[in-house]
């Protein structure tokens, strides 16, 4: 137990974020304001500071925001749909900029700090890294300062698009800083207002692991099973809940709820892939089966020219929703699909080859 303590010794908390003026401010997720912020101990100053390894998220243990030390891995969504509903969702734009207030709980909860940003809100894509200025002061993470807060500036670029959550135009931005203990930092959402909010479909998802991922995701899940399961256990235990009841009991994270509606997407019967017509905004009502808006693509070259789904900054482009490509409702752009259709062609070569 006192080697694990020795290795998360520091930390540092996202308390505010503020963009736009008059838009709400958001709050790191998990972090909690009853939590003490004039001590250094670890127990209670940092028990709501996020740490985020990008061991431990390539491993499979947490996303890409990290856990808490009091909490555990920190659920994206949960916490976006969280915040939305309680309204505490900083707003931004093209090129405007979002002060963020980190709170430094002792020396290794320092700077600098690198910002990044997840356009998805959720699936884990760090699309591009943010320009910060204004830093926390510090080297490699340390300096002698302790229980302060600093602002730092974090700016939006020029070109994004927000994509995730139930509104379809929400972002995930992350702060962490290069502490060797850490890294230490935090997670929140940002709402766009200066796009159009993203109706998904199944065939517009053009989100990919690699067979390799696959299969390593696959077999470290594997061995984290029985462990996984004996926690699960444990956490249901008498004692396990008393104690979870006794901690939600001296703090004041309390989720605002509300009641979601239930959608019926229009699709088309016996025609092309499921394609959803209603909006989050609008998600009590069902409308005529989307338009994708393109209908002069009859030579089926799936947009190849124009590079529409932008992998290298996370836009994806898909308002026609994918169903140009010689109306087969897959999306065959040339950026991301070349490996299948070689695939493909690969087994209809093979399938000849055994039947002859």
């Amino acid at each position: 137990a006192s080697a694990f303590v020795s290795l998360v010794n520091g930390h540092a908390q996202i308390l505010n974020a503020q963009g736009l003026d008059g838009s709400p401010a958001s709050v790191g997720f998990q972090v909690d304001s009853s939590i003490a912020r004039n001590c250094t101990t670890i127990s209670p100053c940092q028990q709501d500071a996020t740490i985020i390894r990008d061991a431990e998220i390539d491993a499979n243990i947490v996303n890409e925001c990290g856990r808490t030390e009091l909490s555990g891995n920190i659920d994206v969504g949960e916490n976006t749909e969280n915040a939305l509903t309680a309204g505490t969702v900083t707003q931004v734009q093209s090129g405007s900029q979002i002060t963020v207030t980190i709170h430094q709980v002792n020396a290794d909860g320092a700077g600098p700090f690198i910002c990044d940003l997840d356009e998805t809100s959720n699936a884990g894509i760090i699309s591009q890294n943010l320009t910060v200025t204004n830093n926390v002061p510090g080297v490699n993470g340390f300096s002698q300062a302790k229980a302060q807060d600093f602002d730092i500036t974090v700016t939006m670029p020029d070109s994004f698009t927000c994509t995730g959550a139930s509104t379809g135009d929400v972002c995930t931005v992350r702060c962490r800083n290069n502490a060797v203990a850490g890294p230490f930092g935090g997670c929140f959402a940002v709402q766009q207002v200066d796009t159009t909010p993203k109706v998904n479909t199944p065939a517009n998802i053009d989100t990919l692991q690699s067979l390799d991922e696959v299969l390593a995701q696959v077999q470290q899940d594997q061995a984290d099973l029985p462990a996984a399961i004996e926690a699960n256990q444990n956490a249901g235990s008498e004692e396990a809940l008393q104690n979870a009841a006794a901690v939600e009991a001296l703090l004041q994270n309390a989720v605002v709820t509300k009641e979601f509606a239930t959608t019926t997407p229009s699709v088309v019967l016996g025609g092309q892939a499921t394609s959803t017509s209603t909006a989050a905004e609008e998600a009590t009502s069902t409308t005529d089966p989307v338009d994708d808006g393109d209908d002069n693509n009859n030579n089926g070259n799936g947009n190849d020219n124009d590079g529409n789904d932008n992998n290298g900054n996370g836009n994806d482009d898909n308002d026609n929703n994918n169903d140009n490509n010689n109306n087969n409702g897959r999306n065959r752009n040339n950026n991301n699909n070349n490996k299948r259709r070689s695939n493909s062609v690969l087994r209809w070569a093979r399938r000849m080859m055994q039947s002859s």
